[in-house]
């Protein structure tokens, strides 16, 4: 018996072709069951008909729907619903039990670290320089560019590198990345061989863990004091190939690792096949005295060094860059081409001009008086609500401060988190491979947050504790 069709209308005031409509009409009905695996469908002449349409619509429409596997046909023989149709494998994919789905919830306060103040971004500014680059752009740079990146930025970087930071670099040995995250990802597997190790700093980034694990990496790791890294802490194995450190701001107890014992960290690799991966963790912010030279200007060699413009201007620029050792460039390059071919370059063009022009150190110092300021307000306000009940950590760099609880405990979610009385905190647990030694530690970050915020936070934390 012809197949009498099922909801079919026809809105000749939508916007969608009445080509579209018919489609649709017919392909959800597939999918939902309604027409059946062999089901019949009327010609397209009495369909035609039925809708008030032209047959060249509804021709349309079938030869789509025959393009997708949706309905099939024979000479001298009706069009049906293919038998092998989507239909099963639509509602096997339906009754597919998902996981339970957490209700969001909102917080009107988050301590959340390596955030910066965003509402100061200057965005006019930025536009400017962007709309100025994108103008400046050659017909070769809208094209396929180089996987290292612009040539000027990394020149007018290995400037500011050695103007600032003491490391003496070519422009040839930078290449410009999506982000430090990139570039410690690209580092990790231009290091790895079968079965080797990395040594990394206990308590150390949450995300720096996962990289290394998803590479490959055995984890070994090196115990941090009020100094940072510890170097007799360190097992090195035949296969450890790397020791991931944040010397210049420790992340997350934010220390600053003394001379000495940078020395000794160099020297207990100075005749091993292993390197030292510097991430260079918010050193722009110090707060009492200038910032400290990196490891990579002591040892150029053995050192591979990582920075990015995500703190001091914005996370969503996704603009790092590595300083590699001339015997890495052309592999780490060849990497960076199968990772994303090159970091966006209209962005590169428009981040060289700001700092050429002095913008970005302008903001740099800017932002460090604000930043400075929070932080001040931040700790006056942890002593006036908990008194000498802590003890604060980091306080003479970055975006955030570790603060440890004598006589307080808080509750934690599975992922190490304190949520209460609408904030938001991590728990220095979340940043550990070996649980259990900072259960009575939180990470305040404060580089988003307002003044006014930062003290009602507080104030809330300990009410609703």
């Amino acid at each position: 018996m012809p197949f009498k069709f099922i909801n079919i209308y026809i809105n000749r005031d939508q916007k969608k072709t009445l080509f579209q409509q018919i489609y649709e009409k017919i392909r959800d009905n597939i999918l939902t069951g309604k027409l059946k695996p062999g089901a019949k469908l009327p010609a397209t002449r009495r369909l035609a008909k039925e809708l008030k349409v032209s047959r060249n619509v509804v021709m349309e429409a079938y030869d789509q729907l025959h393009a997708e596997g949706y309905i099939e046909s024979s000479q001298g023989a009706y069009t049906k619903v293919a038998v092998n149709s989507y239909y099963e494998r639509y509602q096997s994919g339906k009754k597919r039990k998902q996981p339970p789905q957490k209700k969001p919830i909102n917080y009107d306060i988050e301590f959340r670290t390596g955030i910066p103040d965003l509402k100061t971004f200057p965005k006019n500014l930025w536009g400017s320089y962007l709309k100025k680059a994108v103008l400046q752009t050659n017909d070769q740079e809208l094209g396929y560019y180089k996987p290292e990146g612009l040539f000027e930025l990394r020149e007018i970087l290995s400037d500011y590198l050695y103007r600032v930071k003491g490391i003496q670099v070519e422009a040839n040995q930078i290449v410009i990345t999506s982000g430090a995250t990139q570039a410690l990802s690209l580092t990790a597997g231009l290091l790895y061989k079968d079965q080797c190790q990395a040594v990394i700093e206990d308590p150390g980034g949450y995300g720096v863990i996962g990289i290394f694990k998803r590479a490959g990496y055995g984890l070994s790791t090196a115990d941090t004091g009020k100094d940072g890294l510890i170097p007799d802490s360190i097992k090195l194995m035949p296969h450890t190939k790397l020791i991931y450190t944040t010397p210049s701001h420790q992340f997350p107890m934010g220390s600053i690792l003394p001379a000495a014992t940078r020395i000794k960290l160099l020297n207990l690799i100075q005749d091993k096949n292993v390197f030292i991966v510097e991430d260079d963790y918010d050193s722009e912010f110090r707060y009492d005295g200038p910032p400290i030279h990196p490891l990579k200007a002591l040892h150029p060699e053995k050192v591979i060094y990582l920075g990015s413009f995500s703190k001091v201007l914005s996370p969503a620029l996704r603009i790092g860059y590595a300083v590699l050792p001339l015997s890495m460039i052309e592999d780490f390059k060849q990497m960076k081409r199968f990772s994303d071919a090159w970091s966006p370059l209209i962005s590169q063009i428009a981040l060289k001009n700001f700092i050429k022009d002095g913008q970005f150190e302008k903001h740099v110092y800017k932002m460090k008086k604000k930043y400075q300021r929070k932080r001040d307000v931040l700790i006056h306000t942890l002593i006036e609500e908990f008194g000498n009940n802590i003890q604060i950590f980091g306080e003479n760099a970055g975006l955030h401060i570790v603060v440890k609880f004598h006589e307080k405990t808080f509750k934690y979610n599975e992922n190490f988190e304190v949520c209460q009385n609408g904030v938001f905190i991590h728990s220095l647990e979340k940043h550990t491979i070996n649980k259990g030694n900072h259960c009575d530690k939180l990470i305040f970050g404060y580089g988003n947050l307002s003044e006014n915020e930062i003290i009602s936070g507080i104030k809330r934390l300990r009410i609703g504790n």
